[in-house]
Formats: structure tokens, sequence, C-alpha cells
């Protein structure tokens, strides 16, 4: 199986997973393998290794599941947990006072780092460096001792989560601004405005930065020097991170005005056109609870009505619509399976969790 091992997938944040062709599956709805109960509501993104998935509850578990939906561990906690856990041999997870590390096989503490302040940002994990945000900034940790390498002192709190490439860290701040500091020092590279408070966190790709604010604008930032190449702008506010399909000069983002905005990556134009005028995305049933996430040609989201939508990435247009019987929490993680004995595509997986503490186990078969 495929990982998908922390918020939006990897520590680009891409929100995409490269799937075979062969898996046509994906062009049409996905069918229920199984469901399982948590021991409280989910609020967070779930999260998947080789050996499983791994889900927090706003009650204060984190439980590890096998592919089948059986239980192999239970951590408890008395503090809530908000934010996505990472997974790399460890389980990562940020409590309300405290940062862990659990062995992903048992579930047994390994190292805990208490907090002085409140953890605003999921761990975003980068080969041997763990980076985690919290009131007074931004923590790079090491990931086997939890001990900090470097800090730097934002002045704001971040916000979203915190996207990482070869050379920089990149994060969203409070007090409406981006910033990029060098992955190894810490120190500071660039900062600049942005139009309101960033959701979601920066997304790399095309050796950008691309947010999105709570003011209704997308920018597209250079990833070295941080100058703005667009802007797209609504009347609303998007809810979300983009989504961008790397190459392909698309860009997807969900907004309060229940719509999956779609947009190029050269001018930040709309790229759907109407009979008369070019339209803005595609409407959805309510707002959307999920970042747009990409498997193989199909874009993902889902809303709060409890809806799940396919969009064909090169339409773009709608696929299919599933409606879930609970409304959909946060982000799906997405898997790709490929069977043991030819090395061929099997299956893909989508883990989901909802309001009322199930998680849910749909999936698209080679031979569906």
């Amino acid at each position: 199986m495929t990982e998908w091992n922390q918020y939006r997938g990897d520590e680009r944040k891409t929100a995409r997973l490269e799937v075979d062709a062969s898996l046509e599956g994906l062009h049409r709805k996905p069918v229920e393998r199984w469901t399982a109960d948590l021991r409280g509501p989910v609020a967070c993104p779930p999260v998947v290794d080789r050996d499983g998935v791994y889900v927090a509850t706003t009650e204060g578990t984190v439980t590890a599941l096998d592919f089948q939906g059986r239980r192999r561990w239970v951590y408890e906690t008395d503090a809530s947990t908000h934010l996505t856990p990472a997974v790399d041999g460890y389980v990562y997870c940020c409590l309300e006072d405290a940062l862990v590390a659990l062995e992903a096989e048992t579930g047994d503490p390994v190292w805990t780092r208490e907090a002085t302040e409140l953890y605003t940002t999921p761990p975003t994990l980068a080969g041997n460096l763990l980076l985690v945000g919290d009131a007074e900034g931004i923590t790079a940790i090491h990931a086997e001792t939890g001990e900090a390498i470097w800090t730097n002192d934002l002045e704001a709190p971040p916000v979203g989560a915190i996207a990482v490439d070869d050379e920089r860290v990149y994060v969203a701040v409070q007090d409406e601004s981006v910033s990029a500091m060098d992955l190894d020092s810490g120190e500071d590279v660039w900062r600049v405005p942005a139009d309101g408070v960033v959701v979601g966190g920066p997304t790399l790709a095309d050796d950008r930065a691309y947010v999105a604010d709570e003011s209704g604008t997308v920018l597209a930032l250079d990833a070295e020097t941080g100058q703005t190449w667009f802007t797209y702008k609504i009347d609303g506010a998007f809810t979300l991170a983009p989504t961008v399909l790397e190459g392909a000069d698309t860009l997807f983002v969900a907004a309060d005005d229940d719509t999956l905005h779609v947009t190029d990556t050269t001018f930040g134009n709309r790229k759907l056109r109407g009979l008369l005028f070019s339209k803005p995305g595609l409407p959805l049933d309510d707002t959307p609870a999920t970042d747009p996430i990409v498997v193989g040609d199909t874009v993902l989201v889902g809303d709060q009505s409890g809806g799940l939508y396919g969009v064909d990435t090169d339409g773009p247009d709608f696929r299919w619509h599933l409606p879930l019987e609970a409304g959909i929490a946060s982000t799906p993680a997405p898997a790709f399976e490929v069977d043991s004995f030819d090395n061929e595509p099997s299956s893909v997986r989508l883990f989901i969790g909802d309001e009322v503490g199930r998680l849910r186990c749909l999936a698209w078969d080679a031979d569906q």
C-alpha cells in the first residue's frame, strides 16, 4: 500500500496520489468495503502508511487499524486531538499540551515534547525533520529523538500546514502574511503580505507556493523570491488550501460559495467555459468540507451535506456523486494497493472519517 503519511499526503502538501491508468474504476463511484467505530468524532484527516491507517478523534484517542478495518491499537489521552497526525515508523500527534511520538506498530509512547503554547499546525515530516507550529512560531525537531534543531519566532502564530521543499520551509502566518525560511537553519528568506488570513497553508508546485485566504484571494508566489505571479479573486472566502496539477496548468480551490473553483496556473484565469461566459468552477450541493485531492485523473472533494464528488481532471467536469450517510468530517486519505503476486495495481482505497465517530473505507478495484 502506498503512503499518504501526513496532512495533504506529503511535505509539499500536493494532495495528489499518482495511480496507474489501468485502474479505470476511478471513473465510477467507489464501493464501501467496511466501517469502523471510533471512540469519538473525527475532526482531522486520517493518514496511511504501508501497515495501516491512523486516525485521531476529538475525544483524545488515536486509533490504528489494518486495511481490513481491524483495530491494531488505541492510544488514549485526556487532551483533544484536532490536528492531523504524521506517520513514518512513529506516529506523531500534536495534542493540546504536548507533541507525542508513538511506535506505529504498537502505539507505545517513544518520546514526548511538552508544549508551552498550543500547537496551531499539524506536524509536517520532511526526511528526519519534523516541523510544527505553535503560538510562538515554528520549531524544527529531530523526528527520532524529539530534540529541537532550530526555532523561528514569527511574531504571530502560524496557521494551516507547513510546506517543505528541498531548500525552504513555507508557512502562512496569522498576521495575514506568508513566510519562507531556510530549511537547514530556519533563517528568514522572504515574507510577503496576503489579502487575508491564509486557510490550509501553502501548496508547492511548479516552483511556486500557492495560497488561498479568507478574503477570497489566491496568490501564486515564486518559491525562491516570494514575488507574486498572479492573483485570483472571488467575492466570497476560500475555505481550504488550493490543489495544483503540476505541469497541467490547472488549480482547484474550494470556497464558501458552494463552488470548487478551477483556474489556470499561467495567469490565474477561469478555466471553465459556458455558452457565453467563463464559469468560476463546479457547483456543489453545499459548502466544501474537504480539500480537493487528486487520485490518478480524478479530483475528489466532499461537501457539508455528506456528498462526495468525483471530477475529471481533463474536463474538468463531474464524473459521479456519492451521498454518504453522515457528514464528512475532514479530507479523506487515499492509498494505492499493488498485488503482491504480479505487482499489478489491484485497488485504490479511500479512508473517510465522519462526524459521528466512524472511519469508512471506500474502494475502487482494477476489474471494477
